[in-house]
């Protein structure tokens, strides 16, 4: 671990790249939970997954045909979900618990949030390339050489490498920046914090939806994969500006 330098005019001589980099190898010195446990949570969902899938094929064996299956198969968004929890709360933990070690090092509140900011980047590029390399094998085996549809269900794209890349590229990330927030907020304002925010985001979503439901129809007509892009693009950058935001003010607890 690279420590932070301590005083004024020690930071003022370090690039401020270097001292960016200091903290994303201090939240990327976590190996266990940025490289391990998401890789436990996917084995665990791939052995559910595949014994659900087997005990359905028994029940339905000579009652559905082999498309019929696929299809229902690929419903199955187990992986994508069983994911998102984790790494909304490993995006609380690189706030919540590693601000106060790298403030003490000395790194500035700035940095700090950068730092995060490239951790959660390269933790979901990681996550990315791991997920599309399961994928590929997925397809080259025939689904595992039995018929079963982990990684190839239509929440991630329904087996088109780009889409699946994209969605768990942009899905993990925001799903990180999330939590990043929501561990700035408690840092910043104690449990009110993500209390807030929680409150926050269900007033504008029944908002959103008193608005949309009238629409709904047209609004279903008209929908494109792409208005899902722009919306966790957009809620990314609020979540990153947020967590610079609360950082800011935060205490040293």
């Amino acid at each position: 671990m690279t420590a932070l330098p301590l005083t004024e005019a020690a930071r003022g001589a370090t690039p401020t790249s270097s001292r960016v980099a200091a903290v994303t190898r201090l939240h990327l010195a976590r190996r266990i939970n940025v490289l391990v446990v998401p890789l436990i949570i996917t084995a665990v969902v791939f052995v559910v997954t595949i014994v659900i899938q087997v005990a359905i094929q028994r029940a339905t064996a000579g009652g559905s045909t082999a498309a019929d299956y696929a299809a229902g198969a690929r419903l199955n968004p187990a992986i994508a979900w069983a994911q998102t929890g984790y790494f909304v709360a490993l995006g609380v933990s690189t706030v919540a618990s590693t601000f106060p070690l790298a403030a003490s090092l000395g790194t500035t509140r700035r940095d700090f949030a950068l730092g995060t900011t490239l951790a959660h980047l390269l933790t979901s590029l990681y996550l990315t390339a791991v997920f599309t390399a399961l994928l590929g094998l997925e397809l080259l085996t025939d689904h595992w050489f039995g018929g079963f549809y982990v990684f190839d269900v239509g929440l991630l794209g329904a087996g088109d490498p780009a889409t699946f890349a994209a969605t768990i590229a942009v899905s993990s990330l925001l799903c990180l920046s999330i939590g990043s927030v929501f561990g700035a907020a408690w840092l910043r304002f104690g449990p009110r914090g993500p209390l807030a925010i929680s409150l926050a985001t269900v007033l504008v979503l029944a908002v959103v939806l008193l608005v949309a439901v009238p629409s709904f129809d047209a609004l279903t007509t008209a929908f494109r994969p792409w208005w899902l892009v722009v919306g966790a693009a957009a809620l990314i950058v609020l979540s990153v500006g947020g967590t610079f935001a609360f950082l800011r003010r935060a205490s040293v607890r």
